[in-house]
């Protein structure tokens, strides 16, 4: 959570003692405002409430003397939830700083000094005596694990002061009601702030706020990682399908390409929790076809189940000029989590170069369905053809399940 900005010499020679001071002083300015507040309900506001003013400017008036009557009371709520969290955190940091210390002590009665930026230091000359003993090397080897353990414990207790410093600053801010960088900047002379009457003065609370901004801080984090994963796994495998296609000739050189970046892809993205083979007979002419496959699938479910199903579709699609009478067998992958999701209508982009015998690939998108993670299902397919002509396009699939089983058992 830190950021490093306390030392270990701003941490041993702080005074926590203003701390009290500035909560004292919080408290009588608490107190004043709620005087004056008193004193201007008496006084001022009454004035146009009790029935002696009528009239437009006796409801103008009663507008603008109830506003400033609730900043006297919010005043009073701001400063007493500021003295509040002073407190408190005199409090956080009086046991903080007490465990850097004691750990500073303790390391004192291990031979050790802490030099000026809190590193454990041991003075190697009283291993002079035993240069000459077998075990010298040991003995120098434990005395420097001893001083990283030292400095490191340390270390972490200085950074436990400097994550408390950030909640403390954070939890002054908002119960001052600071506006963000950006809004002071747009407002440089404070005309759209006011006292914060919904101040609160637990640093509990605003410790959870940023516990919860730090966690989606590391999933941003975390899935920016699995996106440059990701991309490396995706590249590795084109790397590895040009390998095979260089290095390997043979007649299905293609295919080979094709399957391992498909692995790739598969494996880096999700797209392997379905899988399966697909045969098809499609019929072209020079600006669209029509198409019929059947599918056998297997899925691993979230709940550590296998299905296995059927599924056949029919297919249209626009493009190309793919002419005559064509037939297909291929593998298929998918980030679905049940068969069922395979089922439906949807969107179909691929291509194919057929001359007697070819290759062609296939994305398919599942309109309005969505896996176990919320996630939009798409199918990568590709495979031999039999056909003639080549085309690139889109088109349009409707799949219905024929059969379906379930065996495993659900994770405990």
């Amino acid at each position: 959570m830190g950021t490093g900005n306390l030392t270990y010499q701003d941490v041993v020679t702080v005074d926590l003692n203003v701390l009290i001071t500035a909560a004292k002083d919080w408290d009588d300015m608490a107190r004043t405002f709620d005087d004056l507040g008193g004193l201007y309900g008496a006084k001022v506001e009454s004035i146009a409430n009790d029935g002696s003013w009528t009239g437009v400017s006796s409801n103008v008036a009663y507008t603008r003397f109830t506003n400033t009557r609730k900043q006297f009371t919010d005043a009073h709520t701001e400063a007493h939830a500021i003295a509040s969290l002073l407190r408190s955190a005199h409090e956080r940091f009086s046991k903080l700083i007490g465990h850097v210390r004691n750990l500073v002590e303790q390391a004192e009665k291990d031979e050790m000094t802490v030099n000026g930026v809190g590193e454990a230091v041991y003075d190697f000359r009283k291993l002079t005596p035993m240069r000459h003993d077998p075990d010298y090397p040991k003995y120098v080897t434990q005395v420097k694990d001893a001083e990283a353990a030292w400095t490191k414990k340390i270390k972490d207790a200085v950074q436990a002061v400097d994550d408390e410093d950030q909640v403390v600053g954070r939890a002054l801010r908002e119960a001052a009601g600071v506006g963000s960088f950006l809004e002071q900047i747009l407002d440089p002379l404070g005309q759209a702030q006011s006292f914060n009457g919904a101040a609160v003065g637990d640093l509990t609370t605003y410790e959870k706020e940023v516990k919860k901004e730090e966690a989606e801080q590391r999933a941003e984090a975390e899935r920016k990682k699995k996106h440059d994963d990701t991309v490396r796994t995706i590249g590795n495998g084109i790397v590895k399908g040009l390998s095979i296609f260089n290095g390997e000739p043979g007649p299905d050189l293609g295919s080979k390409f094709i399957g391992t970046l498909i692995d790739g892809v598969a494996n880096a993205t999700g797209y392997n929790k379905t899988r399966g083979i697909t045969l098809g007979v499609g019929a072209g002419w020079g600006g669209g076809g029509i198409g019929y496959s059947i599918t056998l699938a297997e899925t691993q479910t979230p709940d550590g189940k296998t299905q296995i199903g059927i599924l056949t579709s029919k297919s249209i699609h626009s493009a190309g000029a793919d002419f005559g009478v064509s037939a297909t067998a291929g593998e298929f992958y998918s980030n679905a989590d049940d068969i069922g999701q395979l089922e439906g209508k949807g969107w179909d982009k691929g291509g194919s170069a057929k001359l007697g015998l070819g290759l062609y690939g296939n994305h398919q998108t599942e309109v309005g369905t969505t896996n176990s993670k919320g996630k939009g299902v798409n199918v990568i397919e590709y495979g031999l053809g039999a056909g003639l002509g080549a085309e690139i396009g889109g088109g349009y699939s409707d799949a219905k399940s024929r059969w379906q089983t379930e065996v495993g058992s659900e994770k405990k």
